[in-house]
C-alpha cells in the first residue's frame, strides 16, 4: 500500500528539499515500523486517491522508493495517474536486480476515462540517460 510508505516517508522528512541525500539507515523507529509491517513486492500508487497521486512530484517517489529499499526488494511498480512525474524520483531503482514484472508509467488509472487524455511529463533523459 503506498499510503503506508508515504506515511514512512512523512515521518522521515528530511529538513533540505531534496531526498538526494537521503540515508535508508537513519530512518526513524516509527518509519521502520511502518514500512517493515508490510511485503513490498509491488507498489501501486493507482491505491491512493487520484487528487493526491496527481500531485506526486519525483521528490515524494524517490524517498517513497528509497523508504521502503525498492532497489532490493520490489517486482512490481505501477506510477498509474502519477502525472507529475518526470522520472528522476525513479533513480533508487537503478540497478535493481528484482525489478523485472512491470514497470506501469500509465497516465490514467484502469477504470479511468482516457479522455482527454492528460499530458506525459516523464523525461527519457530523466528516465534512461545517455552515458558517453
Amino acid at each position: 500500500m503506498p499510503s503506508r510508505a508515504l506515511l514512512a516517508v512523512a515521518f522521515n522528512a528530511p529538513s533540505s528539499s531534496s531526498w538526494n541525500d537521503y540515508d535508508l539507515h537513519r530512518q526513524s523507529s516509527i518509519s521502520k515500523a511502518i514500512v517493515s509491517a508490510q511485503q513490498w513486492d509491488v507498489l501501486d500508487f493507482e491505491d491512493i486517491e487520484k487528487d493526491l497521486a496527481q500531485q506526486l512530484t519525483d521528490d515524494d517517489v524517490y524517498a517513497t522508493l528509497t523508504c521502503i529499499n525498492a532497489r532490493d526488494v520490489l517486482k512490481r511498480l505501477k506510477l498509474c495517474g502519477c502525472t507529475n512525474i518526470k522520472g528522476i524520483g525513479l533513480n533508487p531503482l537503478r540497478g535493481s536486480t528484482v525489478l523485472v514484472e512491470q514497470i506501469d508509467i500509465s497516465l490514467v488509472g484502469r477504470y479511468d476515462n482516457p479522455y482527454p487524455a492528460p499530458e506525459s511529463k516523464i523525461s527519457e533523459e530523466a528516465v534512461a540517460p545517455h552515458t558517453c
